[in-house]
């Protein structure tokens, strides 16, 4: 498989037109196109997690976060030159799926939406709409079973000698010129329009859905530190006694804390929360650190490719948070007393 093919797999989950505007998705390092002989999967292009994957024998590393934000030289002897340097030496490539995975409500940024079972989710902040349309093809003879698979068709059921498509939009100009080419010049498809079956589908960022029960906020809390692996978050605002309606964004969400509030949201979870939010918060905002969210994010996407790429294998390489919590033997507070804490 060539390393370009698996780049096109990797942007039909990490879409490139549903990336924020500021942000450097995509291509950080290239190298020419050849035989892939292995991919690997990280949270940060870091001097250890690039140099782990080159000696795993990847020549595709996948990032989460960008090698560098802003375009600049390699002008010092930094981890950035050190990165950039040992991925050219080995003529590998480094392509980030930054917000363009974010963006995707279907990937696995939406892995904690499924783990809660939460119940028609809805995108805060959505970035890209991609209209699906349908259309039944009457044709002379039976259809082509190969219409099914044709890149862009989402579905694809036959009725007699007529066969109803579901797609893109943008997609539908080459799947008709595909069909038309399946079929003698002198027994040319009829193509009638019908009802779109599929919606269209919405990329952006963050999610509030429901519950499927409410619970109390302590089981709610508990829940969230089992699937986020970890045993604290920083709680700040009103607390609810219970919560039915949960809203979240992966990273640094809490711009999009307001918007899952004014949807109905009792929480809202994210990392990366500034004291100033923190204060002014208007609803419940569990903070869980911008690392817990976003390394199970790639870890699935790790699993996800091993699927899609059979025969190449693919590493995933756990991390660490650079951020460690410490507690002293007695914690104290300013007046000589224990640190209050909440019962979560």
């Amino acid at each position: 498989m060539k390393r370009s093919e698996i780049i096109n797999v990797i942007e039909k989950t990490a879409v490139p037109a549903s990336a924020a505007q500021w942000d450097r998705s995509g291509m950080q390092v290239a190298g020419h196109d050849a035989e892939a002989t292995a991919l690997a999967v990280c949270l940060d292009p870091t001097p250890a997690a690039v140099a782990a994957a080159l000696d795993l024998g990847a020549d595709v590393i996948l990032s989460h976060h960008p090698l560098v934000m802003t375009p600049r030289a390699l002008d010092t002897l930094d981890d950035h030159h050190a990165v950039a340097s040992a991925v050219l030496a080995r003529g590998a490539w480094l392509y980030a799926a930054h917000t363009s995975l974010d963006a995707n409500p279907d990937g696995p940024v939406g892995w904690l939406a499924r783990e809660l079972s939460l119940a028609s989710p809805v995108v805060l902040e959505p970035t890209l709409r991609q209209e699906r349309v349908t259309r039944c093809i009457v044709a002379a003879g039976a259809p082509s079973p190969r219409w099914a698979d044709l890149p862009g068709v989402l579905a694809c059921r036959t009725l007699g000698s007529a066969a109803v498509i579901s797609c893109e939009a943008a997609a539908w100009p080459a799947i008709r010129a595909a069909i038309v080419s399946d079929v003698p010049e002198d027994a040319a498809p009829a193509f009638l329009p019908a009802e779109p079956e599929l919606p269209a589908r919405v990329f952006g960022f963050g999610l509030v859905g429901d519950l499927p029960e409410p619970l109390e906020f302590s089981a709610f809390a508990r829940r969230l530190h089992d699937l986020a692996g970890r045993a604290h978050c920083h709680v700040s605002g009103p607390v609810p006694s219970v919560v039915r309606r949960v809203g979240y964004c992966t990273g640094s969400g809490s711009s999009l804390a307001d918007a899952a509030f004014a949807r109905g949201a009792d929480v809202f979870v994210t990392g990366d929360v500034k004291y100033h939010t923190a204060l002014e918060a208007r609803g419940c905002l569990l903070d869980v650190g911008h690392f817990a969210l976003e390394e199970e994010m790639m870890r699935r996407f790790a699993d996800g490719l091993r699927a899609a790429l059979p025969g190449l294998p693919v590493h995933f390489l756990p991390s660490s948070d650079p951020l460690r919590l410490h507690l002293p033997a007695s914690p104290t507070g300013t007046g000589g007393g224990r640190v209050p804490e909440h019962p979560a």
